[in-house]
């Protein structure tokens, strides 16, 4: 029986690691892929490679994109973990109440 259990336990323990490895390699990815664009444009500029326009649109993309990596976390937290799922949807539940409630 205590070998059923140790199993168990360790194959959750296996799991749930598994589960925070990919969870790490999303949230590296995906600010590696927010950052690059910039980080490339501005190390080719800086080296004389290319000319950049600060006002291009180019430019303003890859902007927005540095913005957006600090916003894309609580989207995989949300794919990822039902638990998150369920604070969020209490959270608001309880927001949405109080908003009733005062109007």
């Amino acid at each position: 029986m205590l070998c059923q259990v140790s199993a168990a336990t360790s194959s959750s323990v296996n799991s749930a690691g598994r589960n925070a490895l990919v969870t790490s390699v999303l949230i590296c990815s995906g600010f590696v892929a927010c950052w690059s664009l910039n980080v490339i444009t501005y190390v080719l500029s800086v080296t004389g490679v290319v000319t950049v326009d600060a006002n291009g649109s180019y430019n303003q993309f890859t902007r927005v994109m540095v913005q957006l990596s600090s916003c894309i976390n609580p989207f995989i937290y949300a794919a990822k973990y039902h638990d998150f799922q369920a604070g969020v949807r209490k959270m608001l539940k309880k927001n949405s109440s109080r908003v009733a409630a005062a109007g």
